[in-house]
């Protein structure tokens, strides 16, 4: 047993002492690695967010169709621009916006440049007045110059049918 003499001989600890002797315990966390290990949680969250999204976007989120919109655009007007265009619809299909669907109706296919005129017919009546009209010009040199018989006629009727 021990006396009341020996308790008050002993050094009494300081509460500011036991508050330190409690951060040491092995069960418990320091604050910097609680940090820290919620920044790296964090990072890995927002990074299977991104990766996640990206997937359900398809390849036109990827940095290669924007790559290969840019080569697409470049070889317009060259010698290239059919085999790049063919390229691009192979691999990524018909784009969805307003701008690369006429830029693709200099493809010499006409099968395709049909699917991309009703597409962009869809698209006509919420544009601007001035892709509108745009759209009404390349549809009237279509119905003019296309060699394909089937689509000067689509070109034509398109026209007639266009609401502006």
């Amino acid at each position: 047993m021990t006396s009341i003499k020996d308790d008050d001989e002993r050094e009494r600890l300081s509460w500011s002492e036991i508050d330190k002797l409690k951060d040491r315990s092995r069960h418990v966390t320091p604050e910097p690695k609680r940090r820290e290990k919620k920044k790296e949680s964090e990072s890995i969250r927002k990074e299977a967010l991104k990766q996640a999204e990206m997937l359900f976007r398809g390849k036109r989120s990827r940095p290669e169709y924007k790559k290969a919109l840019i080569r697409l655009e470049s070889h317009q007007g060259t010698a290239k621009f059919q085999t790049t265009a063919k390229k691009f619809l192979g691999e990524y299909g018909l784009p969805e916006d307003w701008s690369t669907l006429t830029l693709l109706l200099d493809y010499q296919e006409p099968a395709k440049i049909q699917e991309i005129l009703t597409l962009l017919r869809t698209l006509a009546a919420s544009r601007s007045r001035v892709e509108q009209q745009g759209f009404k010009g390349k549809l009237r040199t279509l119905a003019l110059t296309a060699g394909d018989e089937g689509l000067k006629q689509a070109a034509t009727t398109m026209l007639a049918e266009l609401p502006f």
